[in-house]
């Protein structure tokens, strides 16, 4: 095909998907404008967002036209969400909704009525990509995610090219700001490309974008400072937009296929220089240029509904009928024998072969392709049943043990990574290391440790960056872990919450299958960021997904290193899920086997037999790693002080919206009085804020008899003990609730209740006085063992 024969094609194939999206977002009836409009043939409700349409129609043709030249596999990722009447118009030429959807949406007349008439209706079409759209790996209702995600997509997928339209409204979000770093992380050798499209339509909602009053040295000398190589295209140019946009497309090809075929022949390529398209088009383009004298295409104002009156006002329906007409639609396609739609010759010359079409690209699909992964042996990491109860160990060194099995385990597959915005060593999860390194492209001195070019250790200080190429890496099938610290886990809340809900939206969906769960680790926990100090302490990402639906978020805070390990292999079998591991970097005790901590992960609530007696007084719960060792500490000194007292341990180590434990064990209400007794007085010490558990006991018949504690925003920078202190969770704290459960229920009498107060109280006193007077706590506190 010549040149000629493409733009010609481009240009009509662009036509057809500006007819397409614009009829959506405007007409019930008269989809194909086969008469002039009448206001009857208006929506009752006009919504959706014109302005960006023509970007990500151009695009998506020039995207196709790649693929039929190259026979390769593309996604094509759109950043500017809320033009979906754009990605539907294409979805339905290509033929892929009419393939997902063949009843409702068949390729004819009928189907297109039905894109129209659904497209932002009630329980229809959204406005902004989703994933019940075909192709669709993100939802598209909140800006900057959309580079990362493409990042995230193309690792181990080496024949991969994920093209991604960026708004230049978008591009001022912090997210995407950090997305550019990726080039850093990930390597040409072994995963495919990412080829990003900044879509400069000058605009954002009501005014200016900072990249639209920048001059094209000004944009150059942005990009080559990020490592990469800019291309210009604009329309206001004297050369055709559509030839520089094909050149654009094949020179952006030629240098990703070159860099690739260097870094896959064994050449060291140090900081590739992929290419960036600058596209530079009109908001709006194509659309009614202006209405009354205020300036529509090229401006702000062409962002949502233009012409938004056309259901009444003449003057706008005349205005939308000339944009209809001006596309000349009814010369683009013909009825045939079996009443389906039929595309001219050379729209029909840009169609990718169905298989490869961007939404049927089976990537998109990642429960169609994932691969369980090779689990290590538990036995071989645990610690073993004779280790004695209360034997001090680590969490996140035995995570990090299983995360180094894996990842030997799973060498072939290349379908496991660690997306890490914190130092892997820092998270004690250093023993990866041993099997693999950290990924680095650009130069490594001699002195660097543990990085190489091909590392599956992602490491970066953005969480925005690394939460989002996690996304990309799940949604298409593989596995992998987020380890942050705790305290900033808060800062991807925002996209966690886009994940769970694209999740969630998938599962209605007949065509997706589940997808490899989407893995948090927070370590670094508040009660260990005694030297950081106040800010540093923040349990807020846990509150926050804890409101989520309970089929998509588990929490998960392991009492220790054995059943650390235990929900770790959980997570990374489960589908369709966001699950978070709170687990402790610092040497804590060990109460568990193996056995017994799978045991307690069936329900994820537990007595411990081992800590309780029978027919209890009062009951003592613990959920969180720091906060289990104050639980239990406090039962010595309980029993010391009342030895005939009874008391229960109840051990809480999973939490989702619904209440505490697993689903399986909420499916059993009955059994909250068989754990925590039909009358006895419960003092819960919880790891993260208190309003947590207090919401999810807030139906429970016996909740009034719970004494929640946990951190109550308090903090600074002091002894690691000094943290439960300042927010009473500490042990003294906990006895002196459990004694004032016990007096109200008659079991001991107001002079031991005043005494047992009163000791606790100065020993609270006397550890200030210590800590003020050496800087560290009590060698009884740094050092305590369990006794029982």
């Amino acid at each position: 095909m010549s040149q000629q024969q493409e733009i010609t094609a481009l240009k009509k194939f662009v036509r057809a998907t500006n007819f397409l999206a614009t009829s959506q977002i405007y007409l019930k009836q008269n989809v194909l404008h086969k008469r002039p409009l009448e206001h009857s043939d208006i929506k009752p409700r006009l919504l959706g967002h014109w302005g960006t349409c023509p970007g990500i129609n151009f695009v998506y043709a020039n995207v196709n036209r790649l693929i039929k030249k190259t026979n390769r596999p593309f996604l094509y990722l759109v950043g500017p969400g809320h033009g979906f009447p754009a990605v539907q118009a294409n979805l339905f030429m290509e033929g892929s909704l009419s393939h997902f959807y063949p009843e409702t949406i068949p390729y004819n007349e009928t189907g297109i009525e039905d894109i129209c008439k659904k497209f932002s209706a009630a329980y229809g079409y959204p406005s902004h990509a989703n994933p019940e759209a075909p192709g669709q790996i993100l939802e598209g209702g909140e800006l900057g995610y959309s580079l990362s995600v493409a990042w995230g997509a193309v690792l181990d997928n080496p024949n991969l090219i994920a093209t991604v339209l960026i708004g230049d409204g978008e591009s001022e979000t912090g997210p995407l700001a950090a997305s550019w770093y990726a080039n850093r992380l990930v390597s040409p050798a072994n995963n495919g490309a990412v080829l990003p499209i900044v879509h400069i339509n000058g605009y954002k909602i009501s005014g200016p974008t900072r990249m639209g009053r920048m001059s094209h040295e000004e944009l150059e000398l942005e990009f080559k400072g990020l490592g990469y190589h800019p291309i210009i295209v604009d329309s206001d140019l004297e050369e055709d937009v559509y030839v520089q946009m094909t050149k654009a497309m094949d020179e952006s090809y030629a240098m990703i296929e070159a860099i690739q075929t260097k870094a896959r022949s064994g050449e060291d390529v140090v900081k590739p220089r992929w290419p960036v398209i600058l596209m530079r088009t009109a908001k709006g383009w194509t659309g009614v240029a202006e209405d009354n004298g205020k300036k529509l295409e090229g401006n702000c104002e062409s962002h949502q509904v233009i012409v938004n009156k056309c259901a009444k006002d003449k003057q706008h329906l005349e205005a939308l009928d000339q944009w209809l007409a001006s596309y000349k639609f009814n010369e683009l396609y013909s009825i045939n024998e079996q009443n389906q739609i039929v595309f001219d010759k050379d729209i029909q010359s840009l169609l990718p072969p169905k298989e490869l079409c961007c939404g049927r690209q089976h990537l998109s699909y990642g429960g169609e392709v994932v691969r369980s992964l090779n689990n290590p042996k538990l036995e071989d990491l645990a610690y073993g049943a004779e280790t004695p109860r209360g034997q001090r160990g680590y969490s996140m060194l035995k995570m990090g043990q299983w995360m180094r099995d894996a990842f030997k385990l799973n060498r072939d597959q290349r379908n496991l990574r660690i997306f890490s915005p914190d130092e892997t060593y820092s998270n004690q999860l250093q023993a990866v290391f041993e099997e693999t390194d950290r990924a680095w492209q650009w130069p490594i001195e001699s002195w660097d440790e543990d990085m190489s070019r091909d590392g599956r250790v992602l490491e970066l200080l953005s969480e925005n960056l690394l939460f989002g190429m996690l996304h990309g890496y799940t949604v298409t099938g593989r596995h992998g872990m987020f380890p942050t610290y705790e305290s900033f886990s808060q800062v991807v809340s925002s996209m966690a919450d886009q994940y769970c809900k694209y999740v969630y939206a998938s599962q209605g969906v007949h065509f997706r299958k589940p997808v490899p769960a989407c893995n948090v680790v927070l370590s670094s926990l508040l009660e260990r960021q005694d030297h950081n100090g106040y800010s540093h302490q923040n349990p807020s990402f846990l509150g926050a997904m804890l409101e989520k639906h309970p089929e998509i978020i588990s929490a998960y805070l392991p009492a220790d290193a054995n059943s650390t390990l235990v929900y770790t292999e959980r997570a990374f079998a489960d589908r369709d899920k966001l699950n978070i591991i709170a687990a402790g970097k610092k040497e804590l005790p060990q109460w568990l086997t193996l056995d017994e901590a799978r045991q307690q992960a069936k329900d994820g609530v537990m007595v411990w037999d081992f800590a309780s007696d029978e027919n209890p007084d009062v009951v003592l719960a613990g959920c969180g790693d720091y906060v289990t060792q104050e639980c239990m500490a406090s039962l010595v000194i309980l029993r010391e002080l009342l030895p005939r007292v009874r008391v229960r341990f109840v051990s809480v180590t999973e939490l989702t919206s619904s209440g505490l434990g697993s689903r399986k064990f909420q499916s059993k209400p009955w059994m909250m009085d068989e754990i925590f007794t039909a009358d006895k007085g419960v003092v819960f010490n919880y790891h993260g804020y208190p309003n947590t558990i207090k919401k999810l006991v807030f139906d429970y018949k016996g909740s009034h008899r719970f004494r929640i504690k946990g951190y109550e925003e308090e903090g600074s920078t002091t002894t690691p003990f000094d943290m439960g202190v300042r927010n009473g969770t500490s042990r003294y704290h906990l006895v002196i609730d459990m004694a004032y459960k016990l007096f109200q229920q008659g079991v001991i009498d107001e002079t031991q209740h005043v005494a047992i107060t009163t000791d606790m109280l100065q020993r609270l006193v006397d550890h200030r006085n210590y800590i003020k007077a050496n800087g560290v706590d009590p060698e009884n506190i740094e050092n305590w063992i369990w006794t029982r």
